[in-house]
């Protein structure tokens, strides 16, 4: 693929927003401010992945799709006034802190890593704690691992394993298949001097004696993040193609028109959103019916879910989770992973610890959880986001066209809850 076929939805949203330019000046003058403003921000993003590029994929960093692009935006703006290496020490405290609170993000993006989500915890606490010398090989191997599941075939670091996607920033020229070459470097001979860059050969055929540092760490979590992205953007690369291919003729000029205002009628009203700060136990009770938080809506499904795991619908809960079980879209299947893992687990007690609206389509739920299992109550406390989605993009309630939908953001006290001293015989 080459560089001019990448990233053909990005090139369109840019010319899309150009062509609006000259119509709103002719058919709704008011706007052409928020046009122009559209315009350069693609632009400016599109600008920035490229700077980004350029500077730091040599180095070993991995540029990716939910990467934040205040990151990319920060260390380029470092790189600028400081250098590549106060650069460099942008992506590192990123990558040493704030992804603490987006792990969830691997384990769903395909089977393959949910199944080694114990293997990903134990790497990104030694990560975490800088023990970098058990980090490091941990995520070598989950890495390979991984994706060799996925392809049936082969691993990441192995020859002929082809990381090219359609449209997104993974499958660039200058992102896995970049650093994918630079991992896999031949290391011919012992060296007991520190290295930036985690040679996979060096690293696990004990040629690079000293790799246990923050650079080799830090990348190769960038790299898992990377290739989460892109088995989440090739499972559905078929039906993006298919998606982009239906909208590459333009709408009519009175359709554009009508989207441009309303693009604007919805800025405003985002704008106007305030969140509100909710006491548990004053402004909505720990644990009711659904009916009970009407004015809080966003806490509904998450009290259907509970309803449906203590009667045990796995149809219920397949529906419920369906974010919890991605790599099953057929809901048949999805059904039976919930019975999997919920089958044993008698819910017990339930109560909501905690609701934080973090935007008008996004909110975050904690609740507190106990069942008895073989005998032994167990309990923890999990954590959801909430989106508003209209086929799986976000959308703004107040127009009623979309669901409440759950997204895992910490289950892990599902598969490794704290117990209760007491025995459920008790």
């Amino acid at each position: 693929m080459s560089k001019k076929d990448e990233l053909p939805s990005l090139r369109k949203l840019k010319n899309d927003a150009a062509l609006s330019i000259p119509l709103t000046s002719l058919f709704a003058p008011h706007l052409v401010k928020t046009a122009t403003d559209l315009h350069e921000k693609v632009s400016a993003l599109e600008k920035q992945i490229e700077l980004f590029t350029d500077r730091f994929s040599d180095r070993g960093w991995c540029i990716y799709d939910s990467m934040k692009s205040s990151v990319v935006e920060k260390a380029n703006q470092t790189f600028e006034k400081d250098g590549i290496e106060a650069a460099e020490q942008v992506l590192l405290g990123y990558f040493k802190g704030d992804v603490r609170d987006v792990v969830h993000c691997i384990k769903n993006s395909d089977s393959t890593f949910m199944c080694r989500y114990c293997l990903i915890q134990h790497c990104f606490e030694e990560h975490f704690q800088e023990h970098y010398y058990a980090s490091v090989p941990l995520a070598l191997v989950i890495i390979d691992g991984a994706v060799n599941d996925f392809t049936r075939s082969k691993g990441f670091f192995a020859d002929g394993t082809n990381t090219d996607v359609w449209d997104c920033l993974v499958g660039c020229s200058s992102a896995l298949t970049k650093v994918k070459a630079i991992f896999t470097k031949n290391r011919t001979s012992t060296n007991h001097e520190p290295i930036m860059m985690p040679y996979r050969n060096g690293i696990l055929h004990g040629r690079d004696t000293s790799f246990d540092n923050e650079y080799v760490s830090c990348k190769l979590i960038a790299l898992m993040f990377a290739v989460a992205d892109w088995m989440k953007m090739k499972k559905n690369e078929e039906d993006r193609k298919r998606k982009f291919e239906e909208t590459a003729n333009p709408p009519p000029m009175h359709e554009l028109i009508s989207q441009i205002k309303q693009n604007a009628i919805d800025r405003e009203q985002i704008a106007l959103w305030k969140k509100r700060e909710i006491s548990v136990g004053n402004d909505v009770p720990e644990m009711a019916k659904s009916e009970k938080y009407c004015d809080y809506p966003y806490i509904i499904p998450v009290i259907k879910m509970l309803e449906a795991w203590r009667i045990k619908n796995y149809g219920a809960l397949s529906i419920y989770l369906e974010k919890m079980f991605p790599y099953d879209k057929d809901v048949n299947k999805r059904a039976g992973s919930c019975r999997a893992l919920f089958q044993h687990k008698d819910l017990k007690g339930c109560k909501l610890v905690s609701v934080k609206e973090k935007g008008c389509c996004m909110s975050q739920v904690e609740f507190y959880v106990s069942w008895h299992y073989d005998a032994q109550q167990y309990c923890g406390i999990m954590r959801f986001g909430v989106l508003y989605q209209n086929n799986e993009n976000n959308a703004l309630p107040w127009r009623n066209n979309g669901t409440w939908t759950l997204v895992p953001w910490d289950v892990r006290k599902l598969y490794n809850p704290d117990p209760v001293i007491e025995s459920a015989n008790n």
